[in-house]
Order: C-alpha cells, then structure tokens, then sequence
C-alpha cells in the first residue's frame, strides 16, 4: 500500500508526538509499504528517513523550533508569538495558515501518485483538515484520522464557547475518517459517545530501544522526573513529600532529585533546594540513557481530572526496569498498566501521606537492592513495533485487496 502521513511533528522534533509518528512511518515501510510525510520543519525541503519520502513544510507564523527556542529563554512577548496567540484564540489553531500549504502540498503530490491510505494526526486540528479538503477535492484513500488526545473533552478547550467550537471540527473528523485511532479506551469511548459509526482501534504510544534488564544503583537515593511540567502538572505535592521525609530523617538528607528537560520555572521548598537539580533537555536517547544509568526511581505526575491519560514516558519508563512512582490516578490506565506489569506503584498526586508512602516504598527497593518483578510479555507489547502492527493487521483484514 502506498500511505501518506500528516502530521505537524515528525524527526528530528523531540517530542513524545513525534517518536509516535516516526515509528508509524519506520514500521510500516519496514513492512514493505510505501510511505510519504509530510510534516513541519524550518525550511520547506523534500528529503528522505528511513527509507520513507519527507516533504516539510515550513510554518510561515511561527516554527516549533524557534517557539521552543523562546519558552526556553522566557521569552514570551514576541511579534510571532503574539501572532500565534491571537490565531490560537480566534481559529484554536495558529497553524492553519501552514495547514493551508500542507493541503497545497498534499493535493501535489495526489496528482503524481496514487495514495491508498492517508493517516492524519491531531493536534492541532491542521493535518485533519488537509485530510478532509483531500476528500472534498475529490481523491479517494482510506482516511485514518490519529486522535493522540481529547478534543472537545481536552482541559485546554474547558471554556464552553472553545468546546462548543472546536466540536464542530470533531464531527467532521469523526463522521468523515474511515478509522480513528486514539492512545487509550477511555479517550476512545468519549469519541464514540460523538459519533458511534465510525469505526475505533486503539493503538498506544510505546517504547523504540532494547529493554535494560541489568540495574544499577546510585550512590545515593536518587528519584528522577523527564520531561517538561506545564498547566496543573507541576512538582509541588512530590517536592512537598520529599522535604518532609527529608525534615523528618526518614530518607538520607544527600537523597536527590533530578529534573531533565524542564523550562518552567518551579518552587522547591528551601531545606531541599541543593537536593533537587535540574538539567537542560537532551536528545532522546540521551534521556533513555539517565533513566536507565542516573536514577533510581522514575516519576510521573498527573493530578485527577482527565481519564485515559497515560503520558508517552511511561513507555520509555517501563523498559527500563527501574521502580515507576506514578503521581496519577489508581484506577485510572496508568495505575492498570503498573499492576499489570509490576512496573511500580501509583498514588493520587493530590495526597502528601500518600506520595511519602510511596517514596519510602522505592527508598527500601534502593537500599535493599531489591529489583521489581516485571511481567517482560506485558511490556514488551508496548514496543512502537508491535502497537504499529496493531494498525497494519487492521487494514491487512480490512484492505486485503491493497
């Protein structure tokens, strides 16, 4: 089959949306699929990856490196970015001008190939709507529309007339794309509740590298924490917990913790202030290679609210083989996943006792050198190899003429 991506992240973006992308563009040309992407980048340029054609188009408004590049300094009144804000505010989307060039681009290359399938994922909503002006001009694919999160359901839209807006779109997705995709049930179900003749799979997000069966321990009790902080997902009942049992004398008063890849300024309580260290993003690969080698304990934050949440770190989390203390919902998918694969422990972020319980649970682990029991069958399913070919034996049944 011949598939044509589209989607707004892609390499060499770091982000947990675009290592979603890359492996469905990896594994199906690994499967002997043709396949095209066209994604965001500085400089409108067609290249190769992996085997796989590129075509990236440049967002004239404001490009995701340079609006990263000024988050990172604090900048945050620029013309560009003002510009985006108030497109953000009128359209909840300041990349539909870039949307408009992407459908230009894509009704191109229409013209020169035939396309069998077309995957498009959100957010933001552009590479759906490039998808539905393909349909409307007349081109005929299997439309495969990516939902990585909510839409009219995503805190971001709270406000009724957001919701009530950006519904509209989500209609039309689901009522126009022959399958939709979401990371976890619940979000799917929601979409359901939307519109319940389109056809759903789920397909989650996963982990790309060998999984680390060997386990080091740090010197001293060292928890760590990946990625950015933003909205309510922020450290300070984990922090708060973590000064007490350092007050209290109930964990070493050397104990750390460490803080990879944050840009938002955040509080820590002045008697652990030379505890906590905070490192600038890295590649990747390098931050598989500090959760494997640098800490003891992994951590993830997400307070109660939204249901179906996993968070693309607990992939990587989980292949590492170090205890995961997950500041989620028990009965949420997270708290299932842990318990199914006795990867860690899960505990409401909103209950300090909790969170110290669950601390000194993974301080004994350190200290007595114990190794968590993991289900390896259950992780190794959430390799991105084997949720991806949870999508191609959907289409080998329901496309078998392709």
């Amino acid at each position: 089959m011949n598939f044509l991506i589209i989607s707004k992240y892609f390499y060499p973006q770091n982000r947990i949306a675009s290592f979603r992308i890359n492996a469905f563009a990896k594994y199906i040309r690994n499967a002997g699929h043709s396949v095209t992407v066209i994604a965001e980048g500085d400089h409108d340029m067609d290249t190769e990856w992996n085997g796989c054609k590129v075509s990236y188009v440049k967002n004239k408004i404001i490009t995701e490196s340079y609006l990263r590049d000024k988050i990172k300094r604090r900048k945050r009144w620029t013309v560009r970015r003002i510009t985006a804000s108030l497109l953000n505010r009128i359209f909840l989307d300041y990349n539909l001008f870039w949307g408009f060039r992407v459908f230009k681009k894509a009704n191109k290359l229409f013209k020169e190939n035939r396309y069998d399938v077309v995957l498009s994922s959100y957010m933001p909503i552009s590479p759906h709507l490039a998808a539905l002006n393909l349909q409307l001009a007349g081109h005929k694919f299997f439309w495969i529309a990516d939902m990585r999160d909510e839409m009219s359901k995503h805190p971001y839209f709270s406000k009724k007339y957001k919701s009530a807006y950006i519904a509209i779109y989500e209609r039309l997705f689901l009522k126009n794309a022959d399958l939709v995709l979401s990371v976890s049930k619940p979000i799917l179900d929601d979409f359901r509740k939307m519109h319940s003749s389109s056809n759903y799979l789920e397909v989650r997000n996963g982990y790309d590298y060998e999984e680390v069966y060997d386990v080091n321990f740090q010197s001293k009790f060292t928890m760590g924490y990946i990625g950015q902080f933003y909205d309510k997902i922020k450290p300070d009942n984990w922090f708060h917990a973590f000064s007490e049992l350092i007050s209290e004398g109930r964990i070493p008063k050397d104990s750390i913790i460490k803080i990879i890849g944050n840009n938002m300024k955040i509080k820590i309580p002045d008697n652990i202030i030379n505890n906590v260290f905070e490192i600038e993003s890295v590649p990747h690969d390098e931050a598989i290679r500090i959760s494997t080698t640098e800490v003891d304990v992994l951590v993830m934050i997400h307070p109660l609210g939204r249901k179906g949440v996993y968070s693309g770190k607990i992939f990587d989390y989980l292949a590492t083989n170090k205890p995961i203390l997950a500041l989620y919902d028990p009965d949420d998918v997270v708290g299932d996943l842990l318990r199914e694969t006795r990867a860690g422990f899960t505990v409401k972020e909103s209950d300090i006792e909790g969170i110290k319980s669950m601390i000194l649970k993974c301080y004994s682990i350190w200290k007595n050198r114990e190794v968590l029991p993991r289900d390896w069958n259950k992780i190794k399913q959430c390799r991105r190899f084997n949720q991806t070919k949870i999508l191609l034996d959907y289409l080998s049944e329901h496309l078998p003429n392709q």
